[in-house]
């Protein structure tokens, strides 16, 4: 049933209903997702046992048999994704050129469905969704930084700082381990964040490019 009124949750949901390229799919398969299971739990359980019980004789056999569960969990996340990789750049742009021309009718068919709205009601959201863009972008920095722009960079220098001085078995500290943990947090936390801001964006382009068509019409 088409919405009489133009709200950003109608216009949310009808971006939602749009049917996305095979390559955007993100949702891991089961297994993936058991082997980053697998790699979470064993890898977890190592620095615990590490710093529990490090002492003990059996550790050094436990911690091995821990490596070796992290180690396949990593094997079979790495197997399972190896279908999807595109290992040259021809085919990563021939790939993206796909993308475009699958995304291309959807997006024409938001500005179209967004242009059957009155102009006024178009006008009042586009202003809205410019103002909130930008607060966003001035209120975002202050709590995730660069994250968008350096990725999993932040992640991956964490692991080198944390263990670069790391002796097996390891003997990590429990700040250390706290604050690791802390880290890891933080950056899935920030993730949903930046997710808001470019849907936000997302708004605030179709907007303008409807009053624009209607403009030129």
């Amino acid at each position: 049933m088409e919405a009489s009124v133009l709200t950003f949750a109608s216009l949310d949901e009808r971006i939602e209903a749009q049917p996305e390229h095979p390559s955007y799919q993100i949702m891991p398969t089961r297994s993936v997702r058991w082997g980053n299971a697998l790699v979470a739990v064993s890898g977890i359980s190592a620095l615990l046992l590490g710093k529990i019980a490090a002492n003990e004789p059996w550790v050094v056999f436990v911690l091995l048999a821990l490596l070796a569960v992290e180690i396949g969990g990593l094997i079979v996340v790495i197997t399972a994704q190896l279908p999807s990789l595109t290992l040259t750049f021809a085919n990563q742009r021939r790939e993206y050129a796909e993308t475009l021309d699958f995304d291309l009718p959807h997006h024409d068919s938001l500005v179209a469905w967004l242009r059957s709205f009155p102009r006024t009601r178009l006008q009042t959201m586009s202003s809205f969704a410019t103002h909130r863009v930008e607060r966003f972008r001035t209120k975002l920095p202050l709590m995730t930084g660069g994250i968008e722009r350096l990725g999993a960079l932040p992640v991956v220098a964490a692991l080198v700082v944390q263990f670069k001085d790391m002796q097996w078995p390891p003997h990590p500290s429990w700040t250390q381990i706290i604050l690791f943990t802390g880290l890891m947090l933080f950056y899935w936390l920030c993730l949903p964040m930046l997710s808001q801001r470019f849907r936000l964006e997302l708004h605030d382009a179709l907007l303008k490019k409807a009053l624009e068509a209607n403009a030129s019409s």
